[in-house]
């Protein structure tokens, strides 16, 4: 399920014995985790109820030995290089992600919001090629082929049987409340309209200086990567779950914001043995409810972004994201 490159990454913890190897690997995918929000410019009361907003979904993660804290992590580091200006390590953070998960690619879509479009491109570009190559220090060239044509027919068969349960998607949830299976059709149209929503705040070009917008398409990118993913997994929530924590320390916190943060919360707890099992079972699973409070949370923040016409006066928007 993960490409040539990632197998080379994950090396220096695979040639452990796997029990060091298993224990080192969970704490690096924490801690970089928490490492990547330490550098978000925000202070730190609000640093700590990500932290803690995030803690039922991190820990699941973990307990599964997943690699989506790092894919997290590595959306929130392209982030801080865009706003630091370091637009080679912008593309490599996107370019690492995309060679986890192919989804991570979405990071890329930060760099409209930013100048010197053209040479993120550029770095992109090579950064791929580098890393696509990688693999070639150990193995052949048609070695390193038919590993990529076998990622290639995994991930085509991930897409196939993608109406399991184990799916959590708004396509999944659709299928589950409605009692249907969507057709193919169907789905890509759902997709499709999804991004057509997800572009249209970028016409609010006018509101790209702003800190709070920038990082408010951050917190859209992370949700909307998992929740119309049609292979997402309850353990790929914690990336949605991040950015459902970055939305709200980074909103005004109405009455509306406060309701639907604590929605998702609560959902994020049927990871969890908190929630009741035989709800669980019996409506959040089949039905692939996890996904639904991310999907109000998402349409509200597209609504936000999209009609957004002046710089709130919010410290937050003033502030610089840097390294501390």
């Amino acid at each position: 399920m993960y490409s040539p490159t990632f197998a080379m990454l994950f090396a220096p913890f695979a040639l452990l014995p796997k029990y060091i190897g298993v224990v080192l690997w969970c704490v690096f995918n924490s801690l970089i985790l928490f490492f990547s929000i330490r550098l978000l410019q925000v202070d730190e009361r609000k640093k700590r109820f990500i932290y803690w907003f995030i803690i039922v979904d991190l820990v699941s993660t973990i307990q599964n030995v997943q690699v989506n804290p790092l894919v997290c992590a590595l959306f929130i580091f392209t982030f801080v290089a865009f706003e630091r200006k370091q637009i080679a390590f912008a593309a490599l953070f996107v370019s690492i992600s995309f060679f986890i998960k192919i989804f991570g690619v979405m990071g890329a879509a930060l760099f409209l919001l930013y100048p010197e479009r053209l040479k993120f491109i550029g770095w992109t570009v090579l950064w791929f090629a580098l890393l696509f190559l990688l693999p070639l220090c150990i193995i052949s060239w048609k070695e390193l082929l038919n590993h990529y044509q076998y990622w290639y027919d995994v991930m085509k068969e991930i897409h196939i049987q993608y109406t399991d349960n184990i799916y959590i998607s708004v396509m999944r949830m659709i299928e589950g409340v409605r009692g249907i299976k969507l057709s193919n059709a169907a789905r890509y149209m759902i997709q499709l309209g999804a991004f057509a929503v997800f572009c249209i705040k970028y016409l609010n070009y006018k509101m790209f200086e702003s800190f709070q917008f920038r990082l408010s398409v951050l917190s859209s990118i992370m949700i909307w990567c998992i929740i119309f993913n049609h292979a997402a997994e309850s353990n790929h929530y914690i990336i949605a779950i991040t950015g459902v924590a970055l939305w709200y320390v980074n909103g005004n916190k109405s009455i509306t914001d406060l309701i639907l943060v604590t929605f998702a919360f609560v959902l994020s707890l049927t990871s969890s043995n908190f929630f009741p099992r035989y709800l669980r079972e019996q409506y959040i699973v089949p039905m692939a409810l996890k996904s639904l409070p991310f999907l109000f949370i998402w349409l509200k923040l597209e609504y936000d972004l999209t009609f957004s016409r002046k710089v709130r006066n919010d410290n937050l928007a003033k502030q610089t994201t840097s390294c501390e």
